[in-house]
């Protein structure tokens, strides 16, 4: 991952013109994935080559539920292709191939419940957390089924 001072330095000012709440780095590329307010979509940045400083803005990946929604949480994975896993609540989880900005997987839940964190557990599943404790399981091979609530001991 990237490291401050080593990968990277802000000297005055900052990359984006809009609050960064998370910020991932994309495994294997040169590509950050942000998100922040006002609204739930990602800000996909580009670090320059190593003889420059430079991170420019590549493009933004819209979400469904734009407005009104908290920051989206976001997690990034590069199994198959750079994907970043992104939703705000329970029933927004999605994943995004970060170059072409295709949606990979949906989940499936009826639930709005809002997410406090959200993570690959590996190339095909995913952990969700709730913001008032509950977790879920959710299996990529499997879009259109149910998420799980994992069990978890006391």
């Amino acid at each position: 991952g990237l490291c401050p001072e080593r990968d990277f330095k802000v000297e005055c000012g900052g990359f984006s013109n809009r609050p960064v709440y998370s910020l991932k780095y994309v495994p294997d590329t040169s590509l950050l994935v942000t998100s922040g307010p006002p609204d739930s979509s990602l800000q996909v940045w580009q670090v320059s080559a190593e003889d420059s400083d430079v991170i420019k803005s590549v493009s933004a990946i819209p979400t469904e539920n734009g407005t009104g929604q908290p920051w989206a949480k976001i997690a990034t994975i590069s199994a198959r292709a750079p994907w970043v896993l992104h939703g705000s609540r329970l029933n927004s989880v999605q994943i995004t191939e970060v170059e072409s900005r295709k949606n990979v997987y949906m989940a499936a839940s009826g639930n709005d419940e809002e997410l406090s964190g959200l993570a690959f557990l590996d190339g095909n599943t995913l952990l969700l957390c709730c913001a008032k404790g509950q977790l879920c399981l959710a299996d990529v091979r499997r879009p259109q089924s149910p998420l799980e609530a994992a069990s978890v001991p006391s």
